[in-house]
């Protein structure tokens, strides 16, 4: 005959079992929450740098429009003068660049711009496509000071991490335009 103890303590190979497996599936959800949280972090982080490459080319390019000088809309791109060089002209128009297509692009010379520009620069990240720029200008009642108004669309990002953006900006000219 075996004697039971009463007093026995410890846990039984049954309970050790469900309790490590209640362990494991805990550990294998709060993983995958982690591993989603990482994705969306690293996702967030893209996005946030190609947005920042396209804020940085709307500052930029609304810069110069607010120093340029005889600033005039030619369809989907604009031109205009640098206040210390009245014999170039300046333009930003969408267009191709190499591989880059449906892009915002900066040249002298010509515009709208084209492959054959001077000094053309691709201003946005490879990663950026646009599907619509605008530019409208609005002359003030002297008609020697405009106000620029920017319209741009487009998608952003590769793969699955791709998303659609519309931004609108304003750039008032400093300088008055001299008599023509």
């Amino acid at each position: 005959m075996i004697k039971k103890r009463k007093n026995q303590k410890g846990f039984t190979l049954i309970e050790m079992m469900v309790a490590v497996s209640i362990f494991v599936i805990v550990a294998l959800i709060v993983t995958g929450v982690l591993v989603q949280l990482s994705w969306a972090y690293k996702r967030a982080q893209y996005m946030r740098m190609l947005m920042d490459n396209l804020n940085f080319a709307l500052e930029k390019m609304n810069l110069e429009i607010r120093e340029g000088l005889n600033i005039v809309v030619i369809g989907d791109a604009i031109k205009f003068k640098k206040l210390g060089d009245l014999t170039t002209d300046y333009c930003y128009s969408s267009g191709a660049s190499g591989s880059h297509t449906d892009t915002l692009l900066k040249c002298t010379d010509f515009c709208p711009c084209t492959p054959g520009s001077g000094n053309l620069v691709d201003m946005l990240s490879p990663e950026i496509s646009l599907t619509k720029i605008k530019f409208k200008a609005f002359r003030r009642p002297s008609g020697r000071q405009a106000r620029v108004l920017i319209n741009i669309e487009g998608r952003a990002g590769t793969g699955k991490m791709e998303t659609d953006f519309s931004i609108q900006s304003t750039a008032a000219q400093r300088n008055v335009d001299s008599p023509q």
